[in-house]
């Protein structure tokens, strides 16, 4: 089992159980500190995990279940294939109004297809949707508006944290690729336990339902 923990927003990992009990040992770790790994969804304190053994020799299954569920941020929903094409869709129509309005800018092909007309309307075109992608979501909103509409968010992987700008221009060329190749990358989404797409995977990124959005809605 390969651990990551997360402590004052600094991701460290991956750690062996061994090596977490030695880190808990030497108090480099601690009980109360974020941890996550395959099969253990949602972030728990390093004491949750089987095996984990608190310093003094209490094993972790001496902790009430109920210690590791308690923190709600913790407690991830992966956005499914169908939310993030719906969101997808929405960002389509938007981008495609900039996009009439540079083709209707270039003015009418000319005759000479060798001109190059319709190749540098499809890179401005792709240059507008990077940017549209990136900006946003490395954005405090964490997502694009399409996403924002079906409340999801662009997170780190295993940090759930905001992604940097330039790991977010990875993403969307990681995007340009699953789309590219049949559109593999993009219907993956729906094969996996963390619905990660090809581009998620080359990123480590993963897209989630606005925990926040959720709760506003239900009045908690």
């Amino acid at each position: 089992m390969q651990i990551y923990v997360t402590r004052e927003g600094q991701r460290t990992g991956p750690y062996s159980l061994e090596e977490v009990n030695r880190h808990l040992a030497t108090g480099t770790l601690r009980p109360i500190d974020q941890a996550w790994s395959e099969g253990f969804p949602g972030w728990k304190p390093v004491l949750s995990f089987p095996g984990v053994i608190m310093p003094g020799g209490a094993s972790s299954t001496a902790i009430p279940i109920g210690t590791a569920t308690v923190r709600r941020a913790g407690a991830v929903r992966y956005a499914g294939f169908w939310i993030r094409t719906a969101a997808f869709a929405i960002d389509a129509v938007i981008l495609a109004i900039p996009a009439g309005v540079i083709q209707i800018a270039l003015g009418p092909p000319p005759a000479d297809p060798a001109a190059g007309h319709a190749l540098l309307a499809v890179v401005m075109a792709l240059f507008l949707a990077l940017v549209y992608f990136a900006s946003l979501w490395s954005s405090g909103m964490e997502a694009t508006i399409g996403q924002r509409v079906c409340r999801l968010r662009v997170i780190d992987l295993f940090t759930h944290g905001k992604i940097s700008f330039t790991r977010a221009v990875g993403r969307c060329l990681g995007l340009f690729l699953s789309l590219t190749i049949l559109l593999v990358g993009v219907v993956m989404i729906a094969w996996n336990q963390r619905k990660l797409g090809l581009h998620d995977i080359i990123c480590g990124t993963c897209v989630v339902g606005d925990q926040a959005g959720e709760e506003a809605a239900l009045g908690l």
